[in-house]
């Protein structure tokens, strides 16, 4: 069966591709902003399920889509893509002094037979100090503007750097094992 990942992150389309799958790509057109809940996860999961819809309204054929949606809790609040340059040196700034939780909302659905499960992933991060020049790099590259909370953490600039309790893959937007686990729920491809 077909596979469609429903996200233009080049995160995402790593973990997938590292997991062995071929897949075809399409970009949910959704106004992320639009969804607000108080709840990290109530939001990721949300926006999670708004692209699902968003990706199966275009999709005519059997297939397995994933969704997924991240954002980063930091005291307490939500922080999603930077909105600019200057939240994207505000938002890295604190990685080294505060602990950041990573939390990430999958959907899987088989349009075959409309089977959709979903799962949270939580994943702490620290961070020892990045060298400014990187993170300048970085942020006037424009790729912070492409990752929740401004952060690639897999990138070569900050994989030295980054410190987190749980697989990589989650901390890249899109669990592993996880959604292999799902993907096996919802039916084989």
């Amino acid at each position: 069966m077909k596979i469609i990942l429903g996200s233009s992150s080049p995160s995402r389309k790593a973990v997938l591709t590292s997991m062995g799958f071929v897949f075809t790509v399409i970009s949910p057109d959704i106004d992320e902003k639009a969804i607000r809940k108080e709840d990290p996860r109530e939001l990721v999961e949300a926006i999670a399920q708004a692209k699902m819809d968003a990706v199966l309204a275009l999709v005519q054929e059997d297939a397995i889509v994933i969704t997924s949606d991240q954002v980063m809790v930091v005291d307490g609040k939500v922080r999603e893509k930077p909105r600019s340059k200057e939240e994207a040196y505000e938002f890295l700034s604190t990685f080294s002094t505060k602990p950041q939780t990573a939390t990430s909302c999958t959907v899987v659905c088989n349009t075959a037979t409309g089977k959709r499960v979903s799962a949270i992933d939580e994943v702490t991060v620290t961070m020892d100090p990045v060298p400014d020049e990187y993170v300048k790099t970085f942020i006037e590259s424009g790729e912070a503007m492409k990752y929740a909370g401004g952060l690639a953490a897999e990138h070569p600039s900050f994989l030295p750097y980054v410190h987190f309790d749980g697989e990589m893959e989650s901390l890249m937007g899109l669990p592993k094992e996880k959604t292999q686990k799902m993907i096996e729920e919802v039916g084989s491809v």
